[in-house]
């Protein structure tokens, strides 16, 4: 973090603390033009619907019985008391569930039973689609095609009739059963530079037994201080010193997060980013109105009494938002070659600079966050070139010599390119294995698999080029790359057996270098994608088809769900592109070569003549 930022910071931190009952200033974030989470506001109020565990009938069969135990392991109350009443009393007692979740599609789910000779014992194999597994740091991550949860209960006759003797550790839960009891929410952490804080998604269970707002405050608190998922640590970095721990106490709308001595001593700039990484947390839960934060017994009001409460959009938060951006941005598209910006009230404006003759043809651009610079490939793809939107700037290339099919820009100033396989890959490359001296051989070709592999390029602002590392797409046809405008993760979409699928992974910088890691399915219950963009810090809009109906536009959340809702379609024009902004309404590029505009997936409009709408990014 550059020390002008840490001044302002400090300086921040001290005014509002210094000011609490006169209050810090606001300043509006965005709100959605759709609904759902890619504005990064706060949450919806909590409900929860309880269904009473109906427990073991007399006299029923074996499947009867794990059918019946299926459905009231959704109930945790009093340590799974509904589940363990189709136990054994034994395994009443010895059976310690472990936190970890398989999520499986109910409607799947087949039941084989064998009963001894004796009809005393019985196995019942169970087997369903698998959806998902739900870590025991709370990540929800999406099953891959094909896998399944097969799993046996040994169950034995007792006086009362079946009963489970033996099971499982995982909890077996439908996908019903989760979005019952689950609720998806964020933590956040820092970026590289700190400059932006960066969505950690985490399903939380609750219980009808107690307040929804006070069990999730508690968990959300704890959790945030105990650190980052595994899949997302090595990509950002809290301000909470290693090892510290939370003691949360919650009261009507009120919450107080006491640190442990870990971070008592802690400098003000340290304060100031524990404190910004909680009350993002916590305001996604509206009921939470008040936040105290206390260090070695001193207390700091962080939103409550003395200031706005927690639900305000405070500037002294504001400027770490997850949105990535702060303002309104403008959209960009290409008409006859030259490259225009659309404002916030579809007034079109000719940019400056190289872009904006159009004496420079581009297949393909991208603008840069600040809206400084522009990138774009060349006719043919064998070139990336940049210029400033600047009055008199002129195209440079950066990048040449293969193909190249997408370009990313994030928020540190970097591009990112997608290289393609050049035609020469793709035909094959000799292999040359003689030993010096002895005679040539027959050329033989690398295989096809090979020839397909993807590369990635980090253009760092004003560096040289950069090959990242991504050992995991080197076998993938990749067709497309974006970036999330904080740095921190990238959102891809691949070929598979003529249809696209959406994965994101993690960004890490290390000593070796720069690497796209850990890559995880999204949009699970689209068929095909063909086009995607971040539409805020948690969500991508992807243009795609379900059950081959007609393409449109979808959001996604990054959660790892499968819970994609219907941004609408164009009508009376073939999608093409999707473009999306933090609290911006949706840009579609079309076969007419127009753009559509909506912020109503019932409601798409022309807004322009034109082709390839972005948002920067």
């Amino acid at each position: 973090m550059s020390k002008n930022a840490v001044a302002l910071r400090t300086t921040a931190w001290a005014a509002c603390l210094v000011t609490l009952v006169a209050g810090c200033a606001t300043v509006p974030t965005g709100g959605p033009p759709f609904s759902g989470r890619g504005d990064d506001a706060a949450g919806q109020v909590d409900t929860f619907t309880r269904l009473l565990p109906a427990g073991p009938q007399p006299g029923v069969d074996e499947k009867t019985l794990v059918r019946g135990f299926l459905k009231d392991m959704g109930s945790f109350e009093e340590d799974y008391k509904a589940a363990r009443l189709y136990m054994t009393s034994d395994e009443q007692v010895v059976w310690k569930p472990s936190s970890q979740v398989l999520v499986y599609e109910e409607d799947d789910v087949a039941l084989d039973v064998e009963t001894g000779d004796d009809g005393e014992s019985a196995k019942v194999r169970m087997r369903a689609a698998q959806v998902a597994t739900i870590g025991t740091d709370g990540q929800y991550v999406a099953a891959g095609e094909g896998e399944s949860v097969d799993t046996v209960f040994d169950l034995v006759q007792v006086e009362e009739g079946w009963r489970i003797s033996d099971l499982p550790d995982e909890l077996l839960l439908s996908r019903r059963a989760v979005d019952r009891v689950y609720r998806p929410l964020n933590l956040y952490y820092f970026n590289r530079d700190e400059s932006t804080l960066v969505p950690d998604p985490v399903f939380l269970p609750v219980q009808p037994t107690s307040d929804v707002t006070e069990q999730l405050s508690r968990m959300l608190a704890r959790m945030l201080v105990d650190g980052p998922t595994d899949w997302l640590a090595p990509a950002v970095h809290s301000a909470f010193p290693e090892g510290t721990r939370a003691d949360v106490s919650y009261d009507s709308g009120r919450v107080t997060v006491a640190l442990s001595p870990e971070a008592d001593g802690v400098d003000a700039e340290a304060r100031w980013g524990m404190s910004a990484q909680l009350v993002w947390t916590l305001r996604q839960l509206p009921e939470i109105q008040e936040l105290i934060l206390s260090i070695d017994g001193d207390e700091s009001e962080l939103a409550g009494e003395g200031s706005e409460n927690l639900q305000a959009n405070s500037e002294t938060w504001s400027g770490v938002n997850p949105s990535g951006t702060n303002g309104q941005l403008r959209s960009y598209f290409m008409r006859e070659g030259v490259l225009w910006s659309l404002d916030s009230n579809q007034q079109e404006a000719r940019t400056e600079g190289a872009p904006g003759t159009g004496a420079t043809p581009l297949e393909l651009h991208a603008v840069s966050l600040a809206e400084d610079r522009v990138a774009g490939i060349a006719p043919g793809g064998n070139s990336v070139q940049v210029a400033s939107l600047n009055e008199g700037s002129e195209y440079t290339t950066v990048l040449d010599g293969a193909d190249y099919a997408s370009l990313s820009w994030d928020g540190y100033g970097n591009l990112w390119v997608l290289e393609d396989p050049s035609d020469a890959r793709a035909e094959g490359e000799a292999l040359d294995d003689t030993e010096p001296g002895d005679p040539p051989v027959e050329e033989e070709r690398r295989p096809a698999a090979d020839s397909r592999s993807a590369r990635i390029w980090l253009l760092p602002d004003g560096g040289d080029p950069v090959e990242v590392d991504i050992p995991e797409l080197r076998s993938q046809q990749v067709t497309k790359l974006q970036v999330s405008r904080d740095g921190t993760r990238v959102a891809i979409l691949t070929e598979v057996g003529g249809e696209g699928r959406v994965s994101v992974g993690r960004i890490v910088y290390d000593e070796s270098g720069v690497s796209a890691q850990g890559f995880l399915p999204l949009a699970s219950d689209i068929d095909n994608v063909t086009d995607l963009s971040w539409r805020g810090a948690d969500q991508l809009a992807v243009l795609g088809q379900k059950a081959r109906g007609a393409l449109q536009a979808y959001l996604v959340p990054i959660n790892g769900s499968a819970d994609s809702t219907s941004a609408g379609v164009s009508a009376g024009s073939d999608m093409t592109s999707i473009a999306a902004g933090p609290g911006q309404p949706l840009l579609s590029g079309t076969e007419e070569d127009y753009i559509f505009m909506s912020s109503d997936r019932l409601m798409w409009r022309k807004v322009a003549d034109g082709t390839n709408p972005v948002y920067p990014g």
